[in-house]
């Protein structure tokens, strides 16, 4: 060291290295943040991928169960059916035969002894089955054998009045004899209970509507069973068990709401509010579905050969071949599980179908109950169209009545507004930042929506932004090193201590200027995060809304549809139809 010469730089360079190191160490808090962004930005991407998956997860498993009723369903269904085979499989070639035999008589190609004979090996096959006396009775006629055609029209009649009177009805009408005809028509309903009647009465109907028992015998079943309705609609019972089963009728007809449809709005509305939404969007759909499938069933063209005795063939097959008392429990569960397999496995929907179409099944409901089966479920009764659109007719007070009915309910459920959530974790800038949740609703004005998101946002990352910011105590350590080195050189060497006090002062001051723009900086930053983060959680928000807003226009047009269903119960003819002839 010379004379009055201090060598200051290795204290200058040790500040300019503590300036380097705080500079190397505000890059390396850049580089952190930029990583920080990078995986925000991986971890968001992540999350919705695992949401997409869990979903996809959802419908997989759904799919799955539906494919499993449905295999369980089809082995059931063979199952069931081998059963029906086994235990009524012989009632299939009484059947049968009954047909064979009454197109022999028309033929007179068979003789009346082996007539006479598998009428006989059926009657000892079968012995409590009414049809087969009816046979044995046809074959003692066919010979003119008065006494033993007595005899078996008495078992027969015994076994099942209301089945063998129509049967005579049909086979005397079929031979052009209609007084004869008419009297064992008349057989047949004086043995009809109206309240119970039996499934056999739909052949009734059909017969009627196509006018094929003559004027005397159309018109004493006409009468007969406008007796029946008049008096069983004084029932309110019965009038409000029709409605139910036309407003069951118009439900059959809703379409189901895509899941690929408002899958933000399912998101971020609780379930319970979701499900309702998502129940009258598809309830409303029934009024279109059902009004073009009632129009199209009120212009089909009922076609026939124009042959009578084809006509009474068809009347006779559905009769003699329908299935018996004992075998509708068994035809019951198969058409359960028919329903499981067309439906793809949807119980809930299989068991209201299953139930529409069984209900068809039951031994006995009354006359009223029978026109409204024949108006909805028309193959399950075997009738023609004709049929079907007579009985729709006759019950059309009870499918308007259904409409207001079905209508009215949804309305009342109607669904005007419904929360809407954002979870702690709903993206992964609100998990990674400890975000509280967010709840509002679609009545909410969005402008009052946003306000309240970005107050909690800013709430949010307040902590955050007050630890990266810059604060007036990290000066202190800059300040005071500089004053440290300063006050030491002073007491060595004044001159040397002032120039010291200056070098030190101006790296405090440049490493302080450093340590506030990298402050800023990750301010600056964080606040970008912070507003693109609320804009994700907005653009949300905003999605689900205007989902829900779709939801509700497409609810108010498809809602107008029930004056179209309403017009076509309208002009629905009230009167008979039976006399037209294609």
């Amino acid at each position: 060291m010379a004379d009055g010469y201090i060598d200051l730089s290795p204290i200058v360079n040790a500040i300019e290295h503590v300036g380097d190191n705080v500079s190397l160490i505000g890059n390396d808090l850049e580089k952190v943040s930029d990583n920080i962004q990078v995986i925000d930005g991986k971890l968001s991407s992540t999350q919705e991928e695992l949401a997409d998956l869990r979903r996809r997860f959802e419908e997989y498993v759904e799919q799955a169960e539906r494919t499993a009723n449905v295999q369980r369903a089809e082995t059931k269904v063979g199952t069931l059916k081998a059963d029906l085979e086994r235990e009524f499989g012989h009632y299939k070639v009484v059947r049968r035969s009954s047909v064979g035999l009454l197109q022999a008589f028309d033929v007179g190609n068979v003789s009346e002894s082996t007539a006479s004979q598998v009428s006989e090996e059926l009657m000892i096959q079968t012995p409590r089955y009414w049809l087969a006396p009816a046979l044995v009775a046809l074959a003692a006629w066919s010979r003119d054998d008065e006494e033993v055609c007595k005899r078996s029209v008495t078992e027969a009649y015994a076994r099942s009045q209301a089945k063998t009177a129509l049967f005579f009805a049909l086979v005397l009408r079929r031979q052009g004899r209609e007084a004869e005809s008419a009297r064992w028509l008349r057989h047949y309903l004086a043995a009809c209970d109206p309240q119970a009647l039996t499934r056999e009465f739909a052949v009734i109907l059909e017969a009627a509507s196509q006018g094929q028992f003559g004027p005397h015998g159309t018109a004493l079943v006409r009468a007969q069973l406008t007796d029946w309705t008049t008096h069983l609609r004084t029932d309110d019972k019965v009038v409000a068990e029709q409605v139910r089963r036309w407003q069951q009728e118009i439900g059959l007809c809703q379409g189901v709401l895509d899941p690929a449809e408002a899958k933000m709005l399912r998101r971020l509305t609780p379930p319970p509010s979701f499900a309702r939404v998502k129940a009258q969007a598809e309830a409303v759909t029934a009024l279109s579905a059902c009004a073009r499938k009632y129009e199209a069933i009120k212009d089909s063209e009922f076609t026939s050969g124009g042959v009578i005795s084809s006509l009474l063939d068809d009347l006779l097959i559905q009769l003699v071949t329908e299935y018996d008392d004992e075998e509708l429990p068994l035809t019951r569960e198969v058409a359960y599980q028919d329903a499981i397999i067309d439906t793809g496995g949807d119980l809930d929907r299989a068991r209201v179908k299953a139930d529409q179409e069984i209900s068809v099944l039951d031994e006995r409901v009354d006359a009223v109950t029978l026109q409204t089966n024949a108006a909805i479920a028309p193959d399950s009764l075997g009738v023609s169209v004709r049929t079907q659109q007579v009985a729709i007719g006759a019950g059309k007070e009870d499918f308007r009545t259904a409409v207001r009915a079905y209508t009215k309910k949804y309305r009342m459920e109607h669904v005007s507004n419904v929360p809407l959530n954002l979870a702690p974790d709903h993206h992964a800038t609100a998990q990674n930042m400890g975000f509280p949740g967010f709840s509002t609703s679609t009545e909410v004005d969005e402008n009052v929506m946003a306000t309240q998101l970005r107050q909690v946002w800013e709430q949010t990352f307040a902590d955050y932004i007050h630890q990266v910011s810059f604060k007036n105590s990290q000066m202190v350590l800059p300040i005071a090193v500089a004053l440290g080195v300063s006050l030491l050189f002073l007491l060595v060497n004044r001159v040397a201590g002032v120039l010291v006090m200056l070098v030190a002062g101006g790296v405090a001051a440049f490493v302080i200027m450093q340590m506030q723009k990298q402050a800023r900086d990750r301010v600056n930053k964080a606040v970008a995060v912070k507003e693109a983060a609320y804009m994700k959680s907005f653009t949300m928000l905003q999605d689900a809304r205007a989902e829900f807003e779709d939801l509700e226009m497409l609810y108010e047009e498809r809602d107008a549809d029930e004056d179209e269903l309403l017009r076509v119960i309208d002009v629905w003819p009230d009167g008979d139809n039976s006399k037209k002839e294609n």
